[in-house]
């Protein structure tokens, strides 16, 4: 009797793990198939972009920054940043893909990262979906890429949601290379400095103000605290497609 009820359990707990096996693959292909599409709409996006653009501004967007702004140890406010709490996520991720390409019409430039296949377009500054849980943000303080000695800032969520293109950003190493596809020129950047911030709603921006710089903002990765600032350095300017 006893090897019978043992033998039912093993049965039970072989089918259990099994069961979650399945699940486990199952989600990880689904995951996987997600990214796959978000690749090919945002290659194709990418495409019409560059095929399109005629170098010419989409916004008459002027840059107006308080000269206290513009130094090495700079505080910029940024929008709330709460991976953990997506509320105003849930409504854009019902409808994720026709608003996502309502947002691609209105892209201004591009921003690639080869290494975790990150491949996103870019709003104006005074566009609607240039909130966070839209799209990637431009800082209302920050530069555009063709500003010599300016600097880029760009904000977006690390989480769970459609809309959080940073979740990877923390595979990221100083050294490594972003790009950012804007007037017909190819922007290359390089990581120089990576540290981490208190999330307060204000954000402490060190860089060399004698260089062009691109920063990028994002939660910090298991953590609820804090944010992880990134700090990449102009390298390259090219035209698009020499």
């Amino acid at each position: 009797m006893k090897k019978q009820i043992n033998r039912n359990k093993d049965i039970i707990l072989l089918t259990i793990g099994t069961l979650l096996i399945i699940l486990s693959l199952c989600l990880m292909f689904y995951d996987r198939v997600e990214l796959v599409k978000s690749n090919v709409f945002a290659d194709i996006e990418m495409q019409k972009y560059r095929e399109n653009n005629n170098g010419e501004e989409k916004s008459d967007d002027n840059l107006e920054v308080d000269n206290a702004i513009i130094t090495d140890d700079a505080i910029y406010e940024i929008d709330e940043m709460d991976d953990e709490n997506e509320e105003k996520a849930e409504t854009p991720k019902k409808q994720s893909e026709s608003l996502k390409q309502k947002i691609a019409k209105e892209f201004i430039g591009y921003i690639e990262i080869e290494k975790i296949n990150l491949k996103q377009g870019l709003v104006s500054k005074k566009s609607f979906y240039n909130k966070l849980y839209y799209n990637i943000q431009i800082l209302s303080a920050s530069s555009y890429p063709d500003q010599n000695m300016g600097n880029v800032i760009l904000a977006s969520h690390s989480g769970t949601s459609p809309f959080a293109y940073f979740r990877n950003l923390y595979l990221l190493e100083k050294g490594d290379e972003a790009k950012i596809y804007y007037k017909k020129y190819i922007y290359t950047y390089k990581i120089v400095d990576i540290y981490n911030v208190p999330k307060t709603g204000k954000v402490r921006i060190n860089r060399d103000i004698h260089k062009t710089c691109l920063t990028l903002i994002t939660c910090t990765h298991n953590s609820k605290t804090e944010q992880t600032v990134y700090i990449l350095e102009l390298t390259n300017k090219v035209k698009d497609g020499e």
